[in-house]
């Protein structure tokens, strides 16, 4: 029953409050608790379909709680590997707790009326777009534009579960080592195929269960994320900047693979570098952080190499973050690419002459990407596009895109300019 209220404390702190679900769970949320919320929210548009057929009218306004346990209720049902009554009864029970006597009979009822019907009831919406593909239809739309001959297959890794992808601290020892290290704890894994410091779980862990995880050898990255420091490649003694660092492991990973360098990471605000120390000082590694909105940054010197992780759409990164899908309207991806190209050219400002930026964006829209770079391409005249030669994503005039993969990487975009020397 606690399970049910805790669901729906984070259900409504989603979809009422606009809030992001992972910033809603607390100490005491079981792990069933956190089942359930992401369940439903991944499955959201079908599970509110299925509910549209089973209600008589729509529970809005203060009822609204009703209609989120009813979701948890009917995800419950098919998902929860337990007889469905045992879920059927679990949602009733959770109406006292969130202090919803009336609802009793009524949960009672629409979920006992789904058992009896499912088929029909499946059935009734097979014509839904949104509820088939469990995506707004807006981004249905830019999905499909973008990439009409991709696009199932961004669909179904967008609704997948994610895996669990490590970065080997190469620092500490070699990826194969590290997989040896995992067989002999009996952790199931894989090497990736673009990444040289990924690792694939075949399951989920707690880190608590990596070999020396304390100790550095390894920390959770997505292999995506992890090309950025082979893009960047800075020598010993430059001066580095990751522009948008948090939550570090960008800024991580780039120290292991390039010691010597001074590294400067920078955010907006001072809570969202507590992740990036916290994952320095686990890894014994030292950057300067420092908040500040990159627009007003005036470092001491020029970089000779800039990392400009540009915040977006995360729409590369819905499989790990399914509120996505009810957070971003269309309305946000024009207003994300105004603020990605004035952060470029905040960025750009602050390169010193022969000196390397790479952008990135964990979005698999071409509005964030490949229309902000060739905006700035063509505006600045000292910029010189480097291609980037590589197997992994679809090569662009601008840049690589990376899709999700169902079992491999998120979605992930980069770009590498550099600034002309003038004569």
């Amino acid at each position: 029953m606690q399970e049910y209220q805790s669901a729906v404390r984070v259900l409504s702190a989603v979809v009422i409050d606009g809030k992001s679900m992972d910033s809603q769970f607390n100490s005491g949320d079981s792990p069933l608790s956190k089942q359930i919320s992401y369940g439903v929210i991944r499955d959201y548009y079908h599970l509110n379909a299925l509910l549209e057929q089973l209600l008589k009218k729509p529970l809005t306004g203060k009822n609204i709680n009703v209609h989120l346990l009813l979701l948890a209720g009917l995800y419950s049902v098919n998902n929860l590997n337990r007889p469905a009554h045992a879920s059927v009864n679990a949602t009733v029970n959770a109406t006292k707790g969130l202090k919803l006597p009336w609802a009793k009979g009524l949960v009672n009822g629409v979920l006992r009326n789904y058992l009896r019907n499912q088929a029909h009831i499946e059935t009734s919406i097979e014509g839904d777009v949104q509820a088939q593909s469990n995506h707004p239809e807006w981004l249905l739309t830019r999905i499909k534009t973008a990439w009409p001959d991709q696009q199932e297959a961004v669909i179904a890794a967008n609704n997948a579960r994610p895996p669990m992808t490590l970065r080997v601290n190469q620092q500490r020892l070699t990826t194969a080592a590290y997989l040896d290290l995992l067989a002999v704890s009996n952790i199931s894994a894989r090497l990736a195929t673009h990444a040289p410091s990924a690792i694939y779980l075949d399951a989920p862990i707690s880190v608590n269960l990596l070999p020396e995880f304390e100790h550095g050898y390894a920390s959770v990255q997505d292999e995506a994320s992890q090309l950025a420091a082979g893009l960047l490649t800075p020598a010993a003694g430059m001066r580095v900047l990751d522009a948008c660092a948090a939550p570090g492991g960008k800024t991580s990973h780039i120290l292991e693979s390039f010691p010597g360098i001074a590294l400067t990471a920078l955010d907006l605000e001072e809570h969202r570098l507590v992740s990036v120390a916290e994952n320095l000082k686990r890894l014994d590694l030292k950057a300067d952080c420092v908040a500040s909105d990159l627009r007003d940054f005036v470092p001491a010197a020029l970089f000779q190499r800039i990392l400009l992780d540009a915040p977006c759409s995360a729409t590369g990164i819905i499989r790990r973050h399914p509120d996505i899908k009810l957070l971003r309207r269309n309305s946000d991806i024009d207003k994300l690419a105004a603020t990605q190209l004035e952060l470029l050219n905040a960025a750009w400002a602050l390169l010193a002459p022969g000196g390397i930026l790479v952008y990135s964006t964990c979005s698999i829209l071409p509005t964030e990407n490949e229309d902000v770079m060739r905006q700035f391409c063509n505006a600045t005249t000292d910029a010189v596009l480097i291609p980037i030669e590589a197997e992994w994503g679809h090569g662009q005039k601008y840049g690589r895109q990376l899709l999700p993969d169902l079992v491999g990487h998120d979605g992930f975009y980069y770009s590498r300019i550099a600034k002309a020397v003038q004569p």
